[in-house]
C-alpha cells in the first residue's frame, strides 16, 4: 500500500515575531493547535510534528496527541534542517511510508481537503512531486515520493526544499487551492490574517 506521512514543520524560533508564533491565538486554539486539528482529519497514514525552539513551552501548552513528535536539535540551521531531520527519521524507522507531505504550522488557511487532494493526486501520480499552487504562489504544502528522500536528507539551509523542486521540474505537479497560502512571519501579518479569518 502506498502510505503517505504528513509532517508538520514547527521548529522555528519566530525571531521576527518576538514570541513563539506556534502559541499565538487562532480561533478557539493556537496556530499550532489549529494546524494539528486540521491534519488529524486528513487521510494521511501517519502524522509527525517537528519541534525545535520553545519545544518545552509548546509541549506543555498544546495537545499533541495523535502526533509523533520529533525534536530537531539543529533547528537554528533553518527549515531545510527540519525537513532533512524528519526525512531521516521516516527513512530509517518507517519503511512502509512511500511519500511525505510537508506543511507549515503558520499557514492557517490551508484546509484538510486541500491536503487530501494532494494525497489523492499522489496516488494517481506516484513518481511526482506535488506542490501547492495559488495564483503566483508555488510551494508548501508539498509532497515528495520516497525516491527523493536522498536529496531531502542533505538539506540544511533556510530555503527548505526549493532546490530539490527546481532540480526536478519535469516531475512536478500542482494542486490549486483558493485558500490563502500566506505564512505568518511578523506580528503585523498575524493581525491582518486573523482579521481576515474573522471576516470569512
Amino acid at each position: 500500500m502506498n502510505q503517505v506521512a504528513l509532517v508538520l514543520l514547527a521548529a522555528g524560533s519566530s525571531k521576527r515575531m518576538g514570541q513563539p508564533k506556534q502559541l499565538l491565538p487562532w480561533n478557539d486554539s493556537t496556530l499550532l493547535g489549529h494546524a494539528i486539528k486540521n491534519i488529524l482529519s486528513t487521510g494521511a497514514f501517519k502524522l509527525f510534528l517537528v519541534l525545535g525552539a520553545h519545544s518545552d513551552q509548546i509541549t506543555a501548552k498544546v495537545d499533541l496527541s495523535g502526533m509523533t513528535v520529533l525534536i530537531n536539535e539543529n533547528w537554528q540551521q533553518g527549515l531545510g534542517s527540519s525537513i532533512a531531520f524528519a526525512t531521516g527519521e521516516i527513512n530509517e524507522k518507517h519503511a512502509d511510508i512511500k511519500a511525505v507531505l510537508f506543511l507549515l504550522a503558520d499557514q492557517p488557511f490551508i484546509e484538510s481537503t486541500h491536503l487530501d487532494n494532494i494525497i489523492q493526486l499522489h496516488f494517481r501520480e506516484q513518481e511526482s512531486i506535488v506542490l501547492t499552487r495559488n495564483k503566483e504562489y508555488r510551494g508548501v504544502p508539498v509532497l515528495f515520493p520516497r525516491k527523493f528522500f536522498p536529496e531531502l536528507l542533505v538539506l540544511s539551509n533556510d530555503e527548505g526544499a526549493k532546490k530539490v523542486i527546481a532540480s526536478h521540474k519535469e516531475h512536478v505537479m500542482e494542486v490549486v487551492t483558493r485558500n490563502e497560502t500566506a505564512d505568518i512571519d511578523t506580528f503585523d501579518t498575524y493581525v491582518k490574517l486573523r482579521q481576515l479569518n474573522k471576516e470569512r
